[in-house]
């Protein structure tokens, strides 16, 4: 009964030798004829090798891609047993892979990267390969990298960069500027975008440099109605001719007390006939365009007829009067 349970325990402890080393990883190291390469196992990017490159993997059978631009990409399926694998791919020839040492071969170490930017899906470019987009995560060896990160619209960000451990760059990009162009405003008039001011109209073409985006445009000029729209700028930048309208003139009639006839009953103006222009008017008040006009009054057999410039964006009140000469 003794001797079982003694072997029971044995059993025991060997699955559990078996499990932890089948969970254990060992160092797959990839030297690169020419670096620096992507190293991409199972499809997936592992890092750069410049030239070398170490990971830490499970023992197993994978795809291993070694790739830099403009040279013939490294392909091979490996196998990684228990003491490791070193790979030395030759870009653009033929796969030289030794055996798996007894021992375990000393490590390089392998340090996180971490590019982010204020722009999603941004490329990340390390030593010249594409790494992949941000937010991007890799894994590369000691060493110094210059890292680039690209979006349309934008201007490139540059970074270089000394892994001795972890390493994070964090992207800033500015978008690129693009020309506005108004053409000839009225002189004087203010441009504003999302109402802040960005310049004032002189005696050529308003054009000035802004990022790309959608806009509420308003131009402002005295005397004239303020011109608003929303604009779309694309990366080709923005035209458009905007036409202000002058401000309308402000007009209301009145007759004083003392012209009215107590003995008209109800209401006087019904007695009374106003043309501007020549040209008939329903009320006594109302708005007109800027420049000079004729204005006539009749009534009865009387009619007061005169001449007056109205400027715009200003009130006027028009008062007829009544006198006698005698000669």
């Amino acid at each position: 009964m003794r001797i079982s349970k003694t072997l029971l325990a044995i059993g025991m402890a060997c699955v559990l030798v078996f499990g932890a080393f089948a969970q254990s990883r060992v160092t797959l190291t990839v030297i690169a004829s020419e670096g620096p390469a992507q190293v991409i196992l199972d499809g997936k990017l592992l890092g750069v090798g410049n030239p070398k490159f170490t990971a830490q993997v499970r023992p197993g059978t994978y795809d291993l891609i070694v790739r830099k631009s403009g040279l013939p990409e490294f392909r091979q399926r490996i196998t990684v047993g228990g003491g490791g694998l070193t790979v030395n791919a030759q870009l653009g020839g033929t796969a030289t892979i030794p055996a798996p040492t007894p021992t375990q071969p000393p490590a390089t170490q392998s340090y996180s990267i971490t590019v982010t930017a204020n722009v999603t899906g941004a490329d990340v470019f390390i030593n010249g390969i594409q790494a992949g987009r941000t937010p991007f995560t890799g894994q590369v060896s000691r060493g110094s990298y210059t890292v680039v990160v690209k979006a349309p619209g934008y201007s490139d960000y540059t970074q270089g960069i000394s892994v001795t451990g972890a390493a994070v760059v964090n992207a800033t990009l500015t978008p690129m500027l693009v020309p506005l162009n108004l053409g000839n405003l009225f002189p004087g008039a203010e441009i504003f975008l999302n109402g802040a001011r960005i310049g004032v109209a002189g005696g050529t073409q308003f054009i000035t440099q802004v990022a790309p985006g959608t806009y509420t445009l308003t131009v402002r000029a005295g005397g004239f109605m303020d011109f608003s729209m929303q604009i779309t700028v694309g990366a080709g930048g923005y035209s458009l001719a905007p036409t202000l309208q002058p401000m309308m003139a402000n007009y209301v009639f009145q007759i004083p007390a003392g012209m009215t006839n107590p003995d008209v009953h109800g209401n006087p103006w019904s007695q009374i006939r106003l043309y501007i222009d020549g040209a008939a008017q329903k009320d006594f008040r109302g708005q007109i365009q800027p420049g000079r006009h004729t204005i006539r009054m009749v009534t009865g057999a009387f009619q007061i007829e005169f001449i007056q410039d109205f400027e715009s964006g200003k009130s006027y009140t028009i008062e007829p009067f009544a006198g006698m000469t005698v000669k």
